[in-house]
């Protein structure tokens, strides 16, 4: 099959920045969803699953606006034009609030992150 054609990969990558363990900062990271799970895979083919359960809220938001959420530091770091994070908050296995962050030079994350936010459940809010 000299002149097959490629199949095309369906995950979206982002840059990892920060919360998925054995993953390197600023490093590609690619995600795909199934029906229970986003799955993180980074360049060593290491996985991770976050099921949709777990997941809190996402925020997709500019860096500036980031940096001051997350880090209390309202800074940017974009030589030129804007970061976008994407970031997921969730509850992990043992309990704790916890968060995983992602970036991109444009809104590459955006749709991903619009279609699970569909997914997850919309039930009640214990505040």
């Amino acid at each position: 099959m000299l002149f097959s054609k490629k199949k095309k990969d369906s995950r979206t990558t982002l840059m990892h920045y920060e919360g998925l363990q054995g993953f390197r900062q600023d490093f590609p990271c690619k995600l795909d969803v199934d029906d229970s799970a986003i799955i993180f895979c980074n360049e060593n083919n290491a996985t991770i699953k976050l099921p949709f359960n777990q997941i809190q809220s996402i925020d997709f938001l500019p860096e500036v606006n980031f940096m001051g959420k997350y880090h209390n530091n309202p800074t940017s770091t974009a030589k030129a034009g804007m970061k976008w994070f994407s970031v997921i908050n969730y509850t992990s296995s043992s309990g704790e609030s916890k968060y995983l962050a992602f970036w991109a030079s444009d809104s590459t994350g955006k749709n991903l992150f619009d279609e699970i936010r569909s997914k997850i459940s919309s039930g009640t809010i214990t505040l």
